[in-house]
C-alpha cells in the first residue's frame, strides 16, 4: 500500500502540468481585468444616475438646477476608476433662462466611455470600443 521507488511524477509531467495552468492563468486574468472595469463603469455610471436624480428634485424644489455638487449633498460622489476621479456637473441656459438644463459627466474615463446624462436622460454610449 505504501509508495514503491519510481512512482513519484516525472519531470517532464511536472512542466506540462505548469505550462497547462500558465495557459489558463493567459486566458483568465484578462477576462478577469475586463470585468473589473465594466464593474468600474457600472458604479460610475449609477453614480452619475443619483447626481441626476437629486439634481431633479433640487429643480423641483428652488425653479432652478444647480451647478455644485455641494448644494445636492453629493460632494464625495465619485467615480472609482481612478485619480482624478470626479464626475462634473454642469449648468446652462435653456430657452433663454439660466440654470434651466443640467449635464453629469465623467471626467475621469476617456471622453465618452462612461457616458453623461443630459437634462435627466442618460446616453450610455461606449466610444472606447
Amino acid at each position: 500500500m505504501g509508495r514503491t521507488a519510481g512512482s513519484g511524477f516525472t519531470l517532464i509531467e511536472l512542466m506540462i502540468v505548469v505550462v497547462i495552468i500558465g495557459i489558463l492563468a493567459a486566458m483568465a486574468i484578462p477576462k478577469f481585468n475586463d470585468v473589473a472595469e465594466s464593474t468600474k463603469k457600472n458604479a460610475c455610471r449609477a453614480n452619475m444616475r443619483t447626481i441626476a436624480s437629486q439634481e431633479v428634485i433640487y429643480f423641483a424644489r428652488s425653479g432652478v438646477y444647480t451647478a455644485n455638487k455641494a448644494t445636492l449633498g453629493l460632494e464625495d460622489v465619485t467615480c472609482p476608476s481612478g485619480a482624478p476621479a470626479n464626475i462634473t456637473l454642469a449648468v446652462g441656459p435653456m430657452g433663454g433662462i439660466a440654470a434651466q438644463s443640467f449635464s453629469v459627466t465623467c471626467t475621469n474615463a476617456a471622453p465618452g466611455s462612461h457616458g453623461n446624462i443630459n437634462n435627466g436622460v442618460a446616453s450610455w454610449i461606449d466610444h472606447t470600443n
